[in-house]
């Protein structure tokens, strides 16, 4: 390895090493995602906001009549599957899953 490369290396990793020293000034979200055997797929993630966004958890049954609530032409339709969803502020989903394993995630 020529001198030329070991500074670069050198200094490339004091650089990434210092990020780590400067306080965090910003809020974000942190996903994490697993790949396990057979192709299997695990994600977590958190929601790192400055003030609490009143997350309820709300279990739906299948069958249930829902409206899209977007007026007098929103969309209507029934439920073919249960679900469960968080809410922000119990007016919207933030995610949610349902028991054919469709998932949503709002972020």
């Amino acid at each position: 390895m020529s001198l030329r490369h070991r500074l670069r290396t050198t200094l490339i990793a004091a650089l990434v090493s210092s990020t780590l020293l400067l306080p965090a000034t910003g809020h974000a979200c942190t996903r994490f995602v697993y790949l396990g055997a057979d192709n299997q797929v695990i994600t977590a993630r958190s929601m790192d906001w400055k003030s609490d966004i009143g997350t309820n958890l709300w279990v739906f049954p299948r069958d249930m009549k829902r409206s899209g609530e977007a007026g007098p032409n929103s969309i209507e339709w029934t439920s073919r599957y249960g679900s469960v969803i968080a809410s922000g502020y119990d007016i919207s989903t933030t995610d949610g899953m349902n028991e054919a394993g469709l998932v949503a995630n709002l972020l």
